[in-house]
């Protein structure tokens, strides 16, 4: 059983229990959000398609985390002219669990083990972050205090 749903102007295919990256979405960690800009329901042999969406189909989603993706680099550069341009660029993303899918009668749920285990990665993903946190000046200036 899966879906194609929109998101952020992209369109994602997603099956219950599946962990889905989506453009940042302005939504806490830990909030069930509903989609219900479904394309495409497909259970089994039956395939319901939408013109342009299926009245009464719903994705709930669950908010996990809130991160940024992968750097990437933009190199421009134009022959003989002595111009070059490098640029980084890291897009905002919220990572997301689908919990429920449902289009009429029929309907898929996640296990709830497979959402306690991605709930708890991102909790431990958030944690590593905060440990990688450089210490400031001040912290600095107070930790040589303490040693002297």
């Amino acid at each position: 059983m899966y879906s194609v749903i929109v998101s952020g102007g992209f369109q994602h295919k997603v099956t219950p229990g599946e962990r889905v990256k989506l453009s940042k979405l302005s939504a806490p960690v830990g909030e069930v959000l509903t989609v219900s800009d479904v394309l495409l329901f497909v259970d089994g042999a039956t395939i319901t398609v939408g013109a342009p969406r299926i009245e009464g189909a719903v994705v709930k989603l669950e908010v996990l985390q809130h991160d940024r993706g992968e750097k990437i680099r933009v190199f421009k550069k134009k022959r003989r002219k002595r111009y070059r341009k490098t640029q980084g660029h890291r897009q905002h993303f919220t990572e997301v669990i689908v919990r429920e899918i449902s289009c009429g009668g029929a309907s898929g749920v996640a296990d709830d083990v497979v959402v306690q285990q991605a709930r708890s990665r991102a909790a431990a993903l958030e944690k590593m972050k905060l440990q990688i946190k450089k210490p400031t000046r001040k912290e600095k200036i107070a930790a040589d205090a303490k040693k002297g």
